[in-house]
């Protein structure tokens, strides 16, 4: 699996986008359209369907590689309503497993499974008190996957992945380029700014706080109190504490 450094990760998102707007034929601005994102550049389709749970789950979405199709768990339509962004956000987190964590060039090899039925979901993207996991189910199925895999179905998502594809999902909806543009008419000082450029890319709040702190434009502290740069939030605690 390739390594991906912020600065790739950031690379590859800008020319996902760049293939967006050609497709499109017109410049971007926010909200991004997920769904043309993942339909017209990384051609997959989208499915909404029952992801079944176990106790203590909260299945949000999965991604199927051999079928190319990402499905969000409707069992969870209600909380997707009630917290506008999430439903965006997970799309493109399952958009980060296929784009950079997937090996696509041997997806459909003969041998791959060994000729068994796929079945599921191979990866499923689930909110839990331990966050995100990353289940390689279908690798059940054969004996060789048996032996090795089924012992990981309920670890909590590798750290590293867990970074990767949140960091391609922010740099998707939240576009460095244009958020640094809207950065520079209003810079955010207070939590009703982050409001405002929440609601104008349809992110959540927290990722749009992450994003902003990512790119360097503002640092939010965890007491959510506001500093130009995280430099500053260090000095300050330094002098202070």
């Amino acid at each position: 699996m390739r390594f991906w450094r912020n600065e790739h990760i950031e690379a590859r998102a800008e020319e996902r986008l760049a293939q967006l707007a050609n497709s499109l034929g017109r410049p971007l601005s926010p909200p991004i359209p997920v769904d043309l994102f993942i339909e017209h550049v990384l051609e997959l389709d989208l499915l909404w369907d029952v992801i079944e749970e176990r106790p203590g789950e909260m299945i949000l979405g999965a991604i199927d590689p051999r079928a190319r199709q990402i499905v969000i768990n409707e069992k969870h339509v209600d909380l997707f309503r009630q917290r506008p962004g999430l439903e965006r956000f997970t799309k493109l987190h399952e958009s980060g497993h296929w784009d950079l964590l997937t090996d696509q060039t041997i997806i459909d090899h003969p041998q791959f499974l060994e000729g068994e039925d796929v079945g599921g979901p191979v990866s499923f993207r689930q909110s839990q008190n331990n966050g995100l996991l990353h289940v390689l189910k279908a690798l059940c199925t054969t004996k060789e996957g048996v032996e090795y895999v089924c012992d990981l179905r309920s670890r909590a998502d590798d750290p590293y992945e867990k970074r990767v594809v949140n960091r391609y999902a922010g740099a998707v909806l939240i576009p460095k380029q244009l958020l640094r543009e809207d950065v520079a008419r209003k810079r955010p000082q207070r939590w009703p700014d982050v409001y405002r450029l929440a609601e104008r890319y349809e992110v959540t709040p927290t990722a749009m706080k992450v994003r902003l702190n990512e790119l360097g434009l503002v640092y939010i502290d965890e007491s959510g109190t506001f500093y130009g740069s995280k430099a500053e939030a260090v000095g300050q605690q330094l002098l202070f504490g």
